[in-house]
């Protein structure tokens, strides 16, 4: 029998609002207040950052700043993405119990529809890696997913006509992001559905073939909707409170004492700590990291200040995290003790040097 779900269209392009909207949405869903929604957007040019990455290691906010490219940080993991009008993004939002399939098996389920659009314009689109379509050895859609409470998020980006020169200006990748593969810049990792067929494409064109896959795909009625009175309101007071703020978008610039980074099977994870006598008094957990739960590392950092480096291994273990994160960060930490042996050592010698003079 087939589900109608609401087909959410509604014209915003502010990227800060885009994304007030977003959790407005999966909000009002948990509360039984929002039907299950696809929402197609597309905005005006922006970088959008993962949930756990560190805006300036990843952006070059003043190249942003300059042209008038909005920075924002979203709700959902992965990596920094820069977007603007030729391309689009959708949102699946329902209640997770609609689904048995684990997340992983969500990530591949949600890519059918895309590499259905893809094969109407001739192109063979293959799901790789964690959440990818690549067309060739290039990327051609990415996806993340964040869950509220019973309400989940299964997101996309479908790259349809792109400047690939701003979009290689406005993001500063971690080195460590191209190990390992054949591409060594952003323009060489990526491409999009005109560049691929020769000659641009009409993204709204795109973006309704993509409604017409999912619905058959899925099995779903996509009857056309605005967003209710509350969520609009919702959105509005996240608008405000959080999305348009600067200590949201950008967090704060902190210099640390030890910067360890390495690339994991969950993406690179960076590690940047202030210790005194290998107590941990601050801590940055970063990356391109899948988390679906927004506040899980950040809960993390929490829990591991005042904690010695050697004890960090015990924190990390009943967090809830997923197992190879766990092993990831696991390893990190460790990398974390020898090195914390150095910075001690040398704080010794600077120290023992003063007393001197």
């Amino acid at each position: 029998m087939l589900t109608e779900w609401r087909l959410l269209d509604d014209g915003i392009h502010d990227a800060h609002h885009h994304f007030a909207v977003e959790e407005a949405v999966a909000r009002q869903l948990d509360m039984g207040q929002s039907p299950p929604t696809l929402r197609l957007r597309q905005v005006n040019p922006s970088v959008f950052i993962g949930v756990h990455q560190n805006t300036w290691e990843e952006v070059d906010v003043d190249y942003c700043r300059e042209n008038g490219i909005q920075i924002v940080r979203r709700m959902n993991g992965g990596g920094a993405v820069y977007h603007e009008r030729g391309s689009f993004c959708f949102s699946a939002f329902f209640p997770r119990k609609l689904f048995t399939q684990s997340d992983q098996e969500i990530y591949r389920l949600f890519a059918e529809p895309v590499i259905q659009t893809l094969a109407d314009y001739g192109i063979v689109g293959e799901f790789g890696g964690r959440n990818d379509i690549l067309t060739g050895n290039r990327k051609i859609y990415g996806s993340a997913q964040f869950s509220w409470y019973s309400a989940f998020v299964q997101s996309g980006t479908f790259l349809v006509n792109m400047n690939f020169k701003i979009m290689e200006r406005s993001l500063t990748p971690h080195r460590l992001k191209f190990v390992g593969k054949t591409a060594r810049s952003i323009n060489e990792r990526v491409t999009s559905l005109s560049r691929e067929v020769g000659r641009t494409v009409d993204t709204r064109e795109v973006m309704k073939i993509f409604s017409n896959h999912f619905a058959s795909t899925f099995g779903v009625v996509l009857t056309p909707g605005d967003l209710s009175d509350n969520e609009q309101k919702l959105a509005l007071e996240l608008l405000e409170t959080k999305y348009s703020t600067d200590q949201w978008n950008f967090g704060s610039q902190l210099d640390f004492e030890i910067n360890i980074a390495e690339r994991t099977e969950d993406g690179v994870i960076s590690l940047s700590v202030e210790l005194e006598d290998h107590v941990i008094k601050r801590v940055r957990i970063s990356g391109d990291l899948l988390v679906n739960q927004p506040s899980i590392l950040s809960d993390l950092e929490k829990h591991l200040i005042g904690i010695h480096v050697r004890k960090a291994e015990d924190v990390i273990k009943i967090a809830p995290l997923p197992a190879n994160l766990v092993r990831s960060l696991t390893q990190l930490f460790r990398r974390l003790d020898i090195e914390a042996i150095d910075v001690t050592t040398t704080k010794r010698k600077e120290k023992s040097s003063w007393a001197k003079e």
